[in-house]
Formats: structure tokens, sequence, C-alpha cells
């Protein structure tokens, strides 16, 4: 049986942004070698340019980051609704490797809404999961103090 612990809101929020980054981290999938950007990305500053012989990756993902991941998923996924799901990757993901956070703009023109009603529901979802994951959490160790009575 895998270990489950308890999580806070905050907990869970730092290990989702660390999961999208996580997730980029790992290798990519089969790309088609058909698939080219039209426009390259554009660093913000003249400096962030490298040489051209200096070639930049990210590091690969450790094992501790790929364990919470799998946390991380097993609570998505057990916990979560599908709306839900793709609000907290979503917004996980518009935050992966940047420093101010969610995108929420971003995020607002996928959805369709206000940034602020995107805010709003991913604190909202956010707080249901904690709330499902805990409650099963302390089910399950009830189940397993009973079974431990009992031998």
């Amino acid at each position: 049986m895998k270990p489950r612990r308890k999580v806070s809101s905050t907990e869970l929020h730092e290990l989702l942004l660390e999961a999208a980054e996580t997730e980029r981290r790992l290798p990519p999938a089969m790309r088609p070698a058909s698939v080219v950007a039209a426009w390259p990305e554009m660093l913000p500053e003249w400096l962030a340019y490298p040489d051209k012989k200096t070639k930049t990756r990210l590091a690969r993902a450790s094992t501790r980051q790929i364990s919470d991941y799998g946390f991380v998923m097993d609570v998505i996924l057990e916990a979560a609704e599908a709306d839900e799901r793709r609000l907290l990757w979503g917004v996980a993901h518009s935050a992966a490797f940047r420093d101010r956070g969610p995108n929420w703009v971003k995020v607002s023109k996928i959805l369709h809404c206000d940034r602020r009603t995107v805010k709003r529901n991913y604190e909202h979802a956010l707080a249901c999961v904690v709330y499902d994951w805990n409650r099963q959490h302390s089910r399950t160790l009830e189940l397993l103090e009973k079974e431990l009575q009992t031998v």
C-alpha cells in the first residue's frame, strides 16, 4: 500500500507547482518531426541569449521530485473532479518556471472568464481536494488500526 499523508492547501499548491515543473523536466514523448514553430521564442533581455555554441537544457528531475509528482498525481486523480483537475493543472503549468506565480490572465482567457473568478475557483478546488484527500486519509488510517487490532 502506498504511504498516504495529510496535506494542507498551501502544501498541495507548492507540490502542484513543483509537479508541473517536474513534468516539463521529464523526457518528452515522441514529437512529430513536422511540427515546427513559426516564430522563435523571444527572451525578455538581450543578455539572456547565450552563445550559439551553448545549448541550454532543463536539468533532469530528481528522484524526490518524481516521487512527489507521483504523490500529486494520486491526490489529484483520487480526490478531484475532471473540471477541478483541469483547472489545477492549468494553473500549475501556467506558473511553471515563472517567478511571479500563476498567470491568471492566460488561464482566464482559456476558460473564458475573469481572472479573479479563475483564482477564486482555483482556491475553492484546492480546498475541496485537500478536504476530500484528508477525509480519505483518515478513513484509511482507521481501517488500518482496526486491522492491527484484530491481528
